[in-house]
This record gives C-alpha cells, sequence and structure tokens, in this order.
C-alpha cells in the first residue's frame, strides 16, 4: 500500500473514532442530564411527600390530643357522679344508721327502766314477804 492511502486512511479512521467518541460522548452526557431530571422530579416527589406527611401527622397529633381531652372530662364528669352517688348513698347509710342507733338507745333505756321497776318490786316483795 501507498504510504499516502495508509496516512490517508488512518487520518480518516481516526476522525471517524473521534466522532464516535464525540457521539457517545455526548449521548451519555444527555442520558446522565435525563437521570438528574428525573432523580430532581423524585427528590422533589419525596420531599413533597414528607411535607405531606408531616401535615397528616400533625392532625392527627391535634386530633388524638382532642380525644385525650374528651376522655380526660368525661373520666372527671363520671368521678364526680359516682361521687355524688356514694356520697348519697353514705348519707342515707348514715342517717339509717343514727336512726337505728337512737332507736336501740330508746329501747335499751326502756329495757333499763323496766329492769329497774323488776328490781324495786322484788326488793319491794323480799321485804314483805316473811322469812
Amino acid at each position: 500500500m501507498d504510504q499516502e492511502l495508509v496516512q490517508y486512511l488512518e487520518g480518516r479512521f481516526q476522525r471517524q473514532e473521534q466522532g464516535i467518541h464525540t457521539l457517545l460522548n455526548e449521548g451519555f452526557d444527555r442520558q446522565e442530564q435525563r437521570f438528574n431530571a428525573r432523580f430532581d422530579a423524585v427528590d422533589q416527589r419525596i420531599e413533597e411527600v414528607k411535607r405531606h406527611a408531616g401535615v397528616l401527622v400533625e392532625g392527627l397529633r391535634h386530633e388524638i390530643q382532642l380525644v385525650a381531652e374528651g376522655l380526660v372530662m368525661h373520666i372527671e364528669v363520671r368521678h364526680r357522679e359516682d361521687r355524688e352517688y356514694f356520697d348519697r348513698k353514705f348519707e342515707g347509710m348514715s342517717t339509717l344508721f343514727h336512726s337505728s342507733h337512737d332507736h336501740l338507745q330508746q329501747q335499751h333505756e326502756q329495757l333499763q327502766q323496766s329492769q329497774d321497776q323488776l328490781r324495786q318490786r322484788v326488793d319491794t316483795l323480799e321485804r314483805k314477804s316473811p322469812n
């Protein structure tokens, strides 16, 4: 082969090789830009989802706080109602106890008087009776 032809072909192959490298690099660059754009979009979507989840969590916290406050209020009202109920029951039992005690005290006093009267009679009868 002729030296000029060899140089010509080598030059031509080098230019084609450079062209191929340039095309590949440009293709890779475009592909990289597309991937970067996609990753940026995904990152933005993730941030949006995180913000939305944060809003939902705050809403749930608020609702749980409301439920907890309602439960505390319910327990306090129920406790007060139960306390009032047992106070009334205790007052009724106390009244019944005092009434029963007073009645038993009166019966005791009456029995004591009857016993005293019987003793007096026995004493009187013993004095009157001949020995």
